[in-house]
């Protein structure tokens, strides 16, 4: 993945309302201090997919 990835997690549970979500991979890249989120897909992307990505990107 390039220079300074450190891998976190594996299908990291994510929380919201008594909700679980489930981020297939998580990275951090420690140049620029942030985590990098990766949900693997089959199939298309459908306009669910895209707002559980944003919500994931909102999420602090």
């Amino acid at each position: 993945m390039g220079k300074g990835f450190l891998f976190e997690a594996r299908q990291k549970r994510l929380t919201f309302d008594a909700d679980h979500y489930f981020v297939d991979l998580v990275f951090y890249n420690r140049i620029l201090r942030c985590y990098v989120l990766i949900d693997l897909k089959i199939g298309k992307i459908t306009h669910g997919d895209l707002g559980q990505m944003q919500m994931y990107v909102n999420y602090s």
